[in-house]
């Protein structure tokens, strides 16, 4: 056997041949020994790494009658220690490179403990009482904690319903009875009571007080908030004031950024078919929504006293998003105008938040929001809660743009327009914040945008002639813009 062909692990044989091919490659210095029954042919140097991502198959070969309980069942990966947990006859620990299993004395696996590879795991009500028992300090690594438990006894509740959360726990009840785990069964029940609504208290993390409080939020979604809020917080930002006083500057540049933001959503008109709608008031025959589209948007970004309106209560927040939602698309009843959505939405493969976590969201979005100084980083983070949360089945990408212009007006700072050509910049910006959790593009593409839309709109012919010769009109893959 070459020893450029041979596994990374390798475990002893059943077989005398293969016993023998073993002890050649020992001999050979092609294989060691890293622990009980457990061989590698990899460097040193690899050896942990190689233990670690090897955990499933190591345990279902050396210990096909244990079973996966308590953390390790719900999880499914080493904890932070390195550590997975299995119950058997006796209490002991099996130590490899990277890798530990701890073994505690427990009852054998049930009929309905599901197979995992050639052994079996703990059931979730099992594995929701394992987790809940008491423990001694220096045992707790095998436990969750009651956040976590919350978090995922709240997910079930959320994507499978009340009747499965009440089946977990029903056949908790009996798993407890015929184990006599009197005191798990109680934590148990008191939890998922509180997630219910049917028990006061048991609850201790946020998520399950919001969902025992009917106001349950993304908690994804609130991690990302809370990493923009980090960033705006701490991060140097030149803030660029508004220069150009003017009644004229603020109606054209409201005029742009109707028309961009519904161009960014594919209400795409001709610059020249746009000036008709909004300054003729000539609806097209053809097209009477889109049009609406564009002259709602204008409605709100074009009035001084609407775009200084910003949120001084979570309650404000919720009434003129509504408003101003409502405004926009108003001639679009299939999209509910100033209805907070019923059914889920998603743009390609992102699922944005879920109906039932909106308003718990928007909740704790705006606590953050009210910790940010006026200006630019509230702007930023208004803009990015809507977007993120999505909580109108359309106009949300609009409406996160009003709600972004409307922080800048109210504070008398520059006004951010996207144009056509930089749409790639700011969409790709915000995918990358939602999927991967990056908050410093978004707030540098928004920056760059509010550095180039500073421009003098007082009169109109100069400024169109400018800003065409600037590439805004251009698609993405035609140019790039001029600054």
């Amino acid at each position: 056997m070459a020893t450029t062909s041979l596994p990374p692990l390798l475990f002893p044989s059943a077989d005398v041949a293969g016993r023998r091919e073993l002890a050649k490659l020992k001999r050979a210095g092609a294989i060691r020994a890293i622990g009980p029954r457990l061989y590698t042919s990899v460097p040193e140097t690899k050896v942990e790494t190689t233990v670690r991502q090897s955990w499933s198959t190591i345990v279902s070969t050396l210990f096909p009658k244990a079973l996966l309980s308590h953390r390790t069942a719900l999880e499914f990966k080493p904890n932070s220690n390195d550590e997975v947990f299995l119950t058997s006859k006796t209490n002991r620990e099996v130590s490899y490179p990277g890798l530990r299993f701890k073994f505690v004395r427990g009852p054998a696996p049930l009929n309905d403990d599901p197979k995992f590879l050639s052994l079996h795991h703990s059931s979730r009500p099992r594995a929701f009482l394992e987790n809940l028992s008491t423990t001694r300090p220096s045992s707790r690594s095998k436990i969750l904690s009651a956040a976590e438990i919350e978090k995922r006894l709240e997910q079930i509740l959320h994507v499978e319903g009340e009747t499965e959360l009440n089946r977990v726990r029903d056949r908790a009840r009996e798993i407890a009875l015929e184990f006599g785990w009197k005191l798990e069964m109680s934590r148990l029940d008191k939890v998922i009571g509180g997630l219910l609504g049917t028990r006061h208290g048991g609850v201790v993390s946020p998520i399950g007080q919001a969902r025992a409080a009917r106001e349950p939020f993304d908690a994804p979604c609130l991690e990302r908030l809370q990493l923009l809020f980090g960033e705006l917080r701490t991060r140097p930002i030149a803030e660029i004031k508004n220069v150009f006083p003017s009644h004229d500057h603020f109606k054209n540049k409201a005029f742009f950024e109707a028309y961009f933001s519904n161009y960014i959503e594919g209400t795409t008109f001709e610059i020249e078919e746009a000036e008709e709608i909004v300054f003729g008031r000539r609806i097209p025959e053809n097209r009477p929504q889109d049009a609406h589209d564009i002259v709602g948007t204008y409605a709100i970004v074009s009035s001084p006293s609407e775009m200084k309106r910003t949120p001084r209560t979570v309650d404000e927040l919720f009434e003129i998003i509504r408003a101003r939602h409502r405004t926009m698309l108003e001639q679009r009843p299939e999209a509910e105008p100033g209805v907070f959505k019923t059914r889920p939405n998603r743009a390609g493969d992102t699922a944005f938040v879920h109906p039932e976590y909106v308003v718990g969201t928007l909740r704790k979005g705006f606590e953050l929001y009210v910790d940010l100084p006026a200006g630019i980083r509230r702007a930023i983070f208004a803009m990015f809660l809507i977007a993120d949360v999505h909580p109108f089945v359309d106009g949300n990408g609009r409406l996160a743009r009003v709600m972004m212009n409307s922080e800048l007006v109210s504070s008398d700072h520059s006004t951010i327009i996207v144009p056509n050509v930089y749409r790639e910049d700011y969409l790709l910006t915000l995918w990358s914040f939602t999927r991967r959790n990056r908050a410093t593009p978004i707030i540098d593409m928004l920056l760059r945008a509010q550095s180039f839309s500073n421009l003098d709109f007082a009169k109109y012919p100069p400024v169109l002639a400018e800003i065409k010769n600037r590439n805004w009109f251009k698609e993405p893959d035609e140019a790039r813009i001029v600054r």
